[in-house]
């Protein structure tokens, strides 16, 4: 149970997070997602590992070369699919980009590891429940987006813009669960080096395979965004009066952010061997609702046509039981 509450806690963080968004006034996006990037996936995750885990140079020595290369890996994926996201929905519009993207991320973060571990045969009314439980998030996403898409004044693409968009979100969606898959590969990284022990309780030298894995794609991350700075000449942003404000807006969401990582990655451990795949969908499920959620409190929703907003609500509910028939699969 507690494990669940931690997964749905992380939901509602990880959408909330860009909330202090709302309050830039100096810095534009590019500015922001640098800054964004450095803390919350590479200072802060690091900091947090570095306190928390004896010896910690030790078990970076007893990790193969070759497995820190994997993980290195996932991030740099990781990365991209985090840069793809916003070109999609930039490209398609909210609607579009959303669902595509989110809706291939629920079924293949939850499913892959199943399949590659060779456990889902859909045989068995366990895996029954996981598939219907995806299939109606997946609706539910759909019902969102197309909420969402009232709310945009980013209008559907069309031609050769529309076909670029829909390349970009398939290949954003399909990377798009690599937080997942990485956050998984480091916790078996770290088994296979000794430094996971069965029944032991949770394993904080999990956090340092964390670490390492997230701060790679901060270093792509920020890479681009800070070249997109320097190229529009836009330096001087980070000096101007209101900057410093900006930056403690910045430091409340990379918080926020990161904290939701390691709670989901924490209580997915504790769900089992395969808490990963039935905690992924129930995460990105509590992450719509609550940025929806934040949408009504800052009056989002306030222009947008009644039936959008009811659109909303029933995706929202939809969600809800999604996440029940996928709860029913895990108990299975």
């Amino acid at each position: 149970m507690w494990s669940w509450a931690g997964v749905v806690a992380a939901g509602i963080l990880n959408g909330s997070f860009a909330v202090p968004l709302k309050t830039a006034r100096v810095w534009t996006f590019n500015h922001i997602w640098m800054v964004h990037s450095l803390l919350a996936m590479a200072l802060l995750p690091w900091t947090f590992a570095l306190l928390m885990v004896p010896r910690w140079s030790g078990i970076l020595g007893a990790v193969p070369v070759r497995g820190w290369l994997g993980l290195i890996g996932w991030g740099l994926l990781f990365g991209v699919g985090s840069l793809l996201y916003g070109v999609a929905v930039d490209l398609l519009g909210i609607a579009l980009g959303f669902a595509i993207q989110l809706g291939l991320s629920i079924v293949l973060g939850a499913l892959l590891p199943l399949i590659w571990a060779g456990a889902f045969r859909l045989r068995t009314y366990a895996d029954a429940c996981l598939v219907t439980g995806l299939a109606v998030m997946v609706a539910g996403v759909l019902l969102c987006a197309q909420a969402g898409g009232s709310k945009s004044s980013t209008p559907g693409a069309r031609g050769g813009r529309f076909r670029k968009g829909l390349i970009v979100a398939l290949v954003g969606g399909i990377l798009a669960p690599s937080l997942n898959f990485g956050i998984q590969y480091g916790t078996a990284l770290l088994a296979t080096a000794g430094g996971v022990n069965a029944g032991a309780g949770f394993p904080v030298s999990i956090y340092l395979a964390w670490a390492v894995f997230l701060s790679t794609a901060a270093v792509l991350q920020a890479g681009i965004c800070g070249w997109r700075v320097v190229r529009a000449r836009q330096t001087d942003a980070f000096r101007q009066p209101g900057a410093g404000r900006d930056a403690l807006g910045v430091l409340l969401m990379s918080s926020l952010w990161i904290t939701s990582v390691f709670l989901y990655g924490r209580s997915a451990f504790h769900l089992g061997p395969w808490g990963n795949s039935f905690g992924w969908p129930i995460f990105i499920a509590l992450i719509i609702m609550a940025s929806n959620a934040w949408g009504v409190v800052l009056g989002e929703w306030k222009a947008v046509p009644k039936a959008a907003f009811y659109r909303m609500l029933a995706g929202c509910g939809v969600l809800v039981l999604g996440a029940f028939l996928i709860g029913q699969g895990n108990q299975g």
